[in-house]
This record gives structure tokens, sequence and C-alpha cells, in this order.
């Protein structure tokens, strides 16, 4: 391992950088953290590799919710150049509850300094910022000689990345201190103070033009204001990254490869814990609030989205349309010649259109579905299904339709509450993170036009554009129709 020669240089972001309307804007404020633990995402041994008797290669990135798009292509970067032999067990550290964010920089700042007792003070772990991408097997970096240190990096005040021996920072780093807002040099003194800090190879965080070829092991792209995939379009007024093309390749790449980080056949862990709290409240409702099994997911919040729907069957000509996430789907007729309990429906106004209901948490509509339909509705779903699997839902929705979708997201707390104490609307985001991830999923289905409605509580949503609007709710519509 090379003794590091990073310099503590400045890739500052300054006042100039923002945009006139955000000058004055906290982008600070942050809701509170509603997430008990990280997202893993393990990578199992590839397909026909000889599995290693190595510990899995830990990684822990910092991240928040307007990084999706630098999430994704990092993990792909680990993929590209990963051992195939070997387990990855990547934690996604987002929206962690317990943490007061109000003075962070940004929504992850302190959670690096939380890893040592997510981990249980056991193993090694790695530090990632989610601005990186990899361009060698982090295992290479796991794996290195620590040399009695409890903590490498580039040099003592760089954490950016980090190889963590986490049983050594258990008094260092105790889990109450990142809780509560610290500054970065108190956690950096501790382990400098105990000599735990050591220097790692400066080519595993080559920050921006500090990429050297064949020499960089990993690049950040740490300057805020230019990051290729600009998370922050209404803050920040974004500047083209000399690296930029690196990063666009990696995406483009996932994009052919329709990647995500999970999938249907391997959804997230909090999905499949949701499904069988949502399968529970089909069968018993919710008797502590005098909720029957018949009201609950009922499928009656597709009322107000009837007639935008029939504007797009119209449209489009369908004669098929598949309802994902259908509840219960009381508000539809049967289809001819079809029993009242069948999962093939009709509606008023949508024409002769045959409407097979799917819904995986109710068992009458929980069976296979075709491979096309002419269009696909999603009501009363997505804000119900954890973030990390929004993705491969999107692509499920948009694979099966080959005309439209029709989607719905709610941006405000359910009134339902689960089992578990949680919130029925889990993945609480704004109207632009929604956009955002149908753009991103569209974007391998150039086809399918698409339309989503996002809904905000509003105490100025007294001129709803439909009669049928909740009271209080606005109705926000986006579409892209130019397929």
């Amino acid at each position: 391992m090379s003794t590091s020669t990073a310099t503590n240089k400045s890739f500052k972001t300054h006042v100039y950088h923002r945009r006139l309307g955000a000058m004055f804007k906290d982008v600070r404020k942050r809701p509170d953290g509603d997430r008990r633990r990280p997202v893993l995402v393990r990578l199992d041994p590839l397909p026909g590799a000889t599995p290693s008797d190595r510990p899995p290669v830990r990684i822990y990135i910092g991240t928040e919710p307007a990084q999706f798009r630098a999430e994704r292509v990092l993990v792909w970067s680990i993929m590209k150049v990963r051992d195939p032999g070997r387990v990855y067990e990547i934690y996604l550290m987002t929206d962690l509850e317990g943490f007061d964010r109000s003075t962070w920089k940004t929504g992850f700042t302190q959670y690096r300094y939380a890893i040592p007792a997510l981990a249980g003070y056991q193993g090694r772990a790695i530090y990632n910022d989610v601005d990186q991408i990899y361009l060698s097997d982090p295992a290479e970096l796991f794996d290195c000689d620590m040399k009695g240190a409890a903590v490498l990096s580039i040099n003592d005040k760089e954490t950016s990345v980090m190889l963590l021996d986490c049983g050594k920072l258990r008094d260092a780093w105790p889990l109450a201190d990142t809780q509560v807002p610290n500054k970065h040099k108190l956690f950096r003194a501790r382990v400098r103070d105990a000599g735990l800090w050591g220097n790692m190879d400066s080519g595993w965080n080559s920050r921006d033009d500090e990429y050297t070829p064949e020499l960089s092991k990993l690049v950040h792209f740490t300057t805020l204001h230019t990051q290729p995939w600009q998370p922050f379009p209404d803050v920040l007024r974004y500047r083209e990254h000399p690296l930029q093309g690196l990063w666009e390749t990696l995406e483009r790449e996932a994009d052919h490869a329709k990647f995500t980080l999970f999938t249907a056949e391997h959804p997230s862990e909090r999905y499949r814990e949701l499904l069988s709290l949502y399968a529970q409240m089909h069968d018993e409702g919710r008797p502590d609030t005098g909720h029957s099994a018949e009201s609950t997911f009922s499928g009656i919040s597709l009322t107000e989205h009837v007639e935008p729907i029939a504007a797009l069957v119209e449209r489009h000509g369908a004669h098929t349309i598949l309802d994902y996430g259908a509840g219960k789907a009381s508000l539809y007729g049967p289809a001819p010649g079809e029993p009242a309990e069948s999962r093939y429906k009709q509606m008023d106004g949508w024409g002769n259109a045959r409407i097979t209901c799917y819904d995986p948490a109710y068992p009458p509509f929980a069976g296979p579905y075709e491979n096309h339909y002419d269009g696909v509705i999603c009501t009363d779903v997505l804000e119900h299904i954890p973030g990390e699997d929004i993705p491969w839902v999107l692509h499920r929705l948009f694979s099966l339709a080959d005309s439209f979708v029709y989607a719905v997201a709610a941006c405000f707390p359910a009134k339902k509450i689960l089992p578990d104490g949680t919130n029925a609307h889990c993945t609480l985001r704004t109207p632009e993170w929604w956009v955002g991830q149908m753009q991103l999923v569209a974007r391998c289905h150039p086809k399918v036009a698409w339309t989503l409605c996002t809904q905000e509580k509003s105490l100025l949503a007294f001129e709803q554009r439909k009669r049928l609007t909740k009271p209080g709710i606005r109705n926000r519509f986006f579409h892209h129709d130019d397929v």
C-alpha cells in the first residue's frame, strides 16, 4: 500500500454557483428519517463462478433520495469490476431514523461515523459517498493491509472514502455521538489522537482533476456544481465536468441492461415485509381502527382517475388494460360473460376495454397475467412501495404496456398505519423525484407514452381541475406523449 500524497485542496461550491431563486432557500431542511436500517443490496457470486471463501466485501454508501441516479451508477460500476466469485454487501444509508440532520451539509453527512455501530462493531467496512464510481475491484481495498490502523483514507481530513476496522472504533465513534449534530473534526480527532489513522493509496479517491488513467481506482465527482447527474437543478447552476463522459457511459450501459438495484424476482427485504402486511390487511382489515376487510384497499381511490384514463383509452384505441395493484377493484363491473368475483372487469366510459386486475397481496387477483396490454394503470400503489423498489416496478409497468402507462403517486402521509406501526405511504417524495423516476425508466421504453399524476396536500387546492379530486389535494399531471 503506497503512502498517499493527496492534498486538502478545495473542491468547494460557492454562493455564485447557486440559482438566484435558491439563494435564500434552506436546503438543509429535511424531514425526519423513517428507515430503521440501511437498504441492503447483496451481490451473490455469479453463475458459473467458483465461490470465494473470503468474507463478503461490505460497502456502506452515504446517500439521499435526490441521488438515485448516482446510486444506480455507483452500484453498476461495482458490478463491472467485482470478483465474480465473491459476495458483496452494499448498504445504502438514506433517511435513517434517529439522526438529527438539521445542520448537516448533505442528507447523509454523519452516517459514515455510525458505520461501526451499524456493522455491530464487527469486521471491516468501506465507506463511500454516493458521488463516486469504481474503476477497480473494491475487494482490493477491502483486503489490504491496514497495518494496525482503524481508519484508512487518503489523508486525515478526507473522509469521503474510508476503510474501517469496525471493532476498533467502538469508543471513538459511539452511535449516540453520530445522531446529534457534531463536526467532522470531532470524529477525526478521536481517531488521530488514538494513533489509529492511516493513509491509503490516493488512487482510491481521485477527486475530479486528480484522475489519472491506469492509476485511479475510484473517481470522486466531488465538486457539487459539476456532478453529471445534476441532483439539485433547482438549487445549483451546473457546469460540465471534465470526466462527464466517463460517468455518462456507465449510465448508458446500465440503461441498455435495464439495470435496477432490485428486481421482481429479487425485491428488497422491505418490499417482502410490506407485501406480507398488505396481505394481512386485505384479509383482516384493521380491527384496531374499525376498518373492515372489505373497505381496506377497496380500490375506490380509482374514482378521480376514471376520466383521464378514459381519455387515454380513447386516444390510443385501447382494448386491453392491466390495473397493476388494483386492490379489491370495487369500482369496476364484471367483464361480459364473467362472474362478479372474476379478475376480468370493465369500466363505464372506457369503451369495450377488458381490464385485468392484478394485486400481489390479494389472492383472487394475484395470479399471473399476460405479457402485453394496450395500457397499464397504477393508482394508489407507488407510494406504498419502498423507494428502492420503484425502478423495477416502473420497468414492469412499461414493459407490459404497448401504448401507454398511467401512474399516480401521492406525496403526503396516509391516514392508514400498518400493523408494524409505520405509515402506509412508505415512499414520500416530491413530484420532481417521481418525474425523474418515470423519465429514467421511460428512456428504456421509448415507444410507450406515459402520464404521471402526483398528489400533494394543498391549502390552495380550491380550484381543483377535476370535480372528483379530494378536497385539499392538488393533482399535477405530467405527460410524455411524443412516441
